[in-house]
């Protein structure tokens, strides 16, 4: 039985062209490549500044390094992440504060920002987790720096303003599972040139006349060259993954003993993931295991033993809302590789199983 990824990147000729056109120059290190995906993503989403690094983790981390965040400095994060929030902010000497997502929702939830918020607070990282973006305009009311982590996100809207605008400094990755890829990638934007020119400053560490510690956190040009090539069909990407979300769903809003996102074409959304919530961990983990038996992979967003609160010991009845979600949900592959056929597999398998 052929087995249905939940994701692949999208790679063609195009990037293959590409990679060994930038070989071929024998310049491997940032050149044109790099500074041309750095204009392309900073105009996307209306920045004034750019710098391409090696991964979204890179990113975070000299995020927080230009915003001034020192030991002793908090630093609140939702449990509802990946890890790579948490090293970055350790990796600065700093604690994390970690508080709960909003119900039956992915993001952090401001009212729990609001409780946590003392003199130690230096600023809050907020995810668009898996492309669902957080209300981040409640959030920038309290006046604290904002590392926006659109690691998810690239491609969504928030209240017309494009997801990678609010924050003093926004990080993308393009890692080979996100929305666009170089294989491993990252960028950081910003409109502070003050904080532009700090990060500049440290990803460009060797051959400095004066020393200071500095990061090789660098983008090669051929990977650059990759993402050139992923961006220039990002709306075709988009376009494809609202098409296989509308094949899901007049299968699943039928359902009662569910809840599913996205519940629409709605391009304010990038269609990153495509979510299913039943009722208990018991009934998602059968249903994951009877489309394996057809061949098909799904993945639980972000499993319960992940949960920041629950690697860093905190007790669970604070986080009521991840718990809940890390229980309940799975994701269907929506990535733009899936054919017709694979298409057409899966939602005879929903209807089946439904």
């Amino acid at each position: 039985m052929k087995q249905i990824l939940h994701n692949t990147p999208y790679l063609d000729e195009q990037e293959i062209k590409a990679v060994a056109r930038t070989l071929r120059s024998k310049w491997l290190i940032p050149n044109k490549e790099a500074r041309k995906l750095e204009n392309n993503i900073k105009n996307y989403v209306k920045g004034k500044y750019a710098v391409a690094t090696s991964s979204g983790s890179a990113a975070l981390h000299l995020s927080l390094i230009a915003l001034g965040v020192e030991k002793g400095d908090e630093v609140i994060v939702p449990t509802y992440v990946c890890t790579a929030l948490l090293n970055a902010i350790y990796y600065m000497g700093a604690a994390p504060v970690v508080v709960d997502i909003e119900k039956n929702w992915f993001t952090i939830d401001p009212l729990e920002i609001k409780k946590k918020i003392n003199k130690k607070t230096k600023a809050i990282i907020v995810p668009h987790v898996l492309g669902f973006p957080a209300k981040i305009d409640e959030i920038k009311k309290f006046k604290l720096l904002i590392v926006e982590d659109c690691a998810h996100s690239l491609g969504g809207f928030y209240k017309g303003k494009p997801l990678g605008s609010f924050g003093d400094i926004t990080i993308f990755s393009f890692y080979a599972t996100k929305v666009i890829t170089t294989g491993h990638g990252g960028m950081l934007v910003t409109n502070n040139k003050k904080y532009y020119k700090i990060v500049r400053d440290l990803i460009h560490y060797d051959r400095r006349k004066n020393y200071r510690v500095r990061y090789n956190y660098q983008l090669t040009d051929f990977a650059a060259a990759i993402g050139n090539v992923q961006f220039k069909r990002i709306d075709n990407l988009f376009k494809k993954r609202r098409y296989i979300a509308s094949k899901y769903t007049p299968v699943l809003k039928k359902q009662k003993e569910i809840e599913f996102w996205p519940k629409k074409e709605d391009k304010n959304l990038n269609h990153y993931r495509f979510i299913i919530k039943f009722k208990d961990k018991k009934t998602r983990d059968s249903f994951k295991l009877n489309l394996a038996k057809k061949g098909i992979s799904t993945v639980i967003p972000i499993e319960n033993y992940q949960l920041l609160h629950r690697y860093l010991k905190l007790p669970k009845k604070d986080f009521p809302n991840a718990e809940d979600i890390s229980n309940t949900t799975l994701a269907l592959p929506i990535h733009p590789s899936l054919t017709e056929d694979e298409i057409s597999t899966i939602t005879k398998a929903l209807k089946l199983l439904f």
